[in-house]
């Protein structure tokens, strides 16, 4: 089984970058202050189309800003080789095993007419387990729909490469490889029916996350994007958003410490909900100000 880097790359990148909304004034980028040091926080899509081109002005400004990028995991890294074949490794069935041994007949019918319907052999991705099957499945929709362009953070990473910044990162490569291995583990069923029925939605969806997220609606966010997975997947919302959310905490404030100004960017769920990134550091005293 082979595939392009940047297509393996862009599946652990898409992970989080689900999310969306209406109007409002602003966008989604913020700005943290305390103890007379601050920094920038974006909430980022990470596959968009050439329509969303340019970014928001708020985002180029806070780059503008910025001694340092500070990004998910290492693109670099998620991008080589090496990465490529050891999430294959990990997130296939070894031997002869297959995703059909963990889902019903139904599931499997409906797999198998969905795969059959975009003229794709079901068996290339049976050797899936069920983590990387449901990100496989929304990706090459969304490249169906014409969403090929680099992410929000893959911008800004090429942007801040040729300009020399420093880059820094809030999590391992190898971390986001266990997030797709144990993503929807024990309730594979679930998880692949509840895909490919969020992926028939996926033109709709992503017109209204884009809207959202240029206009930075953080109360839209939360009801059409966070309610859904905490209602329907609470274990997935512990392990992908909140547990994920206070990990990065004691990072950014570390980095608040310092007197260099930071861009840090981060998939825009991050940033909503009582367990989000903002209301985290707004409980720990600081100040948060919705750039416009």
């Amino acid at each position: 089984m082979t595939m392009n880097i940047q297509w393996i790359g862009r599946v652990v990148l898409l992970l989080l970058c689900l999310a969306p909304v209406a109007s409002h004034a602003e966008t989604s980028v913020w700005k943290v202050s305390g103890d007379g040091n601050h920094l920038y926080l974006g909430g980022t899509i990470h596959i968009l189309n050439k329509a969303d081109f340019p970014l928001p002005r708020a985002f180029q400004s806070a780059y503008n800003k910025a001694d340092m990028v500070v990004l998910e995991t290492d693109m670099a890294v998620v991008r080589s080789p090496e990465f490529q074949r050891k999430i294959l490794l990990q997130t296939t069935y070894s031997g002869d095993g297959s995703i059909i041994q963990d889902l019903s007949d139904d599931t499997v019918k409906l797999l198998r007419n969905h795969l059959e319907q975009r003229g794709i052999p079901p068996p290339s991705l049976f050797r899936f387990k069920a983590g990387m099957l449901s990100v496989t499945l929304t990706v090459l929709e969304l490249q169906h729909l014409g969403f090929t362009e680099a992410g929000v953070d893959e911008f800004f990473w090429r942007q801040a490469l040729e300009d020399n910044k420093k880059l820094g990162y809030l999590e391992s490569a190898d971390e986001q490889i266990e997030f797709l291995v144990n993503m929807g583990k024990g309730h594979e069923d679930e998880l692949i029916r509840q895909s490919i029925m969020e992926v028939k939605k996926l033109p709709e969806y992503m017109h209204v996350l884009r809207e959202g997220w240029r206009q930075g609606d953080m109360e839209q966010l939360e009801a059409v994007g966070l309610e859904p997975w905490v209602d329907q997947f609470p274990e997935l919302y512990d392990t992908l958003l909140l547990d994920r959310n206070r990990n990065w905490i004691p990072e950014i404030e570390h980095l608040l410490e310092t007197a260099d100004v930071e861009l840090v960017l981060f998939g825009a769920l991050h940033l909503v909900g009582e367990d989000g990134i903002l209301a985290l550091l707004e409980e720990r005293g600081y100040r948060i100000e919705q750039l416009d």
